[in-house]
């Protein structure tokens, strides 16, 4: 049987990744209309990541302290760059609607190329400009079919989410920690950030309802711990650009998911945007190095 190369275990994750994340909107679903506010939803949704995740740590826990340093950074980039993503992403889906939303901040890998071509000068293959260019295109396309409310300031947000994403991925590439401990550090993080939010501004609490801990519990192991540590998994085996644009599949996954579990309906031009953005992915997959 053949093994895969390092490259196409990086692939398989980074796909694996966005495919988990697809999900999310699902599970969130329930967490809305139970009227948990977003920096709740986001609190119980790193703290049930976070212990999932722990309790894989257990047979091996003295390695999650192995390098304090190292635990520390990613600690902040969890304080700082992850929490923060998730947070201003979903305010600005409050002002300017969930399609728009998406749009602006799936251009984190246009943002992620810039930086890394700014900050160390990295060479960025020719294919990828190309497929830049089809997955914003695309992405255009898969949020035609939503209500869009133009809102400056809710653009800035949304802005400002990819933004943050964009640096968390880069300098979770620069990280020694294994990816486990490193997805434990960073919900842990997330979760510090969006408690003190909540509680200072009145809205934390502790659902009594069984549905909404199910879905709190798949929220928080399905589409936050595990797409977490397979998207860092990835990074060990292939550059933040090309796991970048990989992760524009998670809205392709998303469309699907709403379509066949919540009964909505995809227009043409978002099965255009579907296979425009499949396209770019697999543009992606032929360019670039394997370093």
């Amino acid at each position: 049987m053949k093994v895969l190369s390092n490259e196409n275990k990086g692939i398989l994750y980074a796909v694996s990744s966005g495919l988990c994340f697809g999900l999310l909107g699902y599970f969130g679903v329930t967490l809305v209309q139970a009227h948990l506010s977003i920096y709740t939803m986001l609190f119980w949704r790193f703290a049930v990541g976070s212990i999932a995740v722990l309790v894989c740590l257990l047979p091996s826990y003295k390695t999650i302290f192995h390098q304090p340093k190292e635990v520390i950074k990613v600690f902040i980039y969890g304080i700082t760059f992850y929490s923060i993503t998730a947070i201003l992403y979903f305010i600005s889906c409050i002002y300017i609607g969930t399609g728009l939303a998406m749009v602006i901040f799936f251009t984190y890998p246009v943002m992620v190329i810039l930086l890394n071509r700014l900050l160390y000068k990295t060479s960025i293959p020719k294919s990828y400009y190309g497929a830049v260019g089809l997955i914003l295109v695309g992405m255009l396309l898969l949020g035609s079919n939503q209500e869009v409310t133009f809102n400056v300031y809710g653009l800035l947000l949304g802005l400002l989410s990819a933004f943050f994403y964009a640096f968390y991925v880069i300098a979770s590439k620069k990280s020694t920690l294994v990816p486990l401990v490193s997805t434990l550090v960073v919900s842990v993080g997330s979760l510090v950030t969006c408690f003190v939010c909540a509680y200072f501004g009145g809205t934390f609490f502790v659902p009594h309802e069984l549905y909404v801990w199910m879905n709190i519990l798949a929220l928080g192991t399905l589409c936050t711990a595990l797409p977490i540590l397979l998207i860092l998994k990835a990074l060990k085996y292939i550059t933040p650009e090309k796991a970048s644009l990989l992760s524009v599949l998670e809205p392709v996954f998303v469309l699907i998911f709403g379509a066949v579990l919540l009964d909505e309906s995809l227009s043409t031009t978002q099965l255009l945007g579907v296979a425009i953005v499949l396209i770019g992915a697999i543009a992606t997959l032929f360019g670039g190095s394997k370093k």
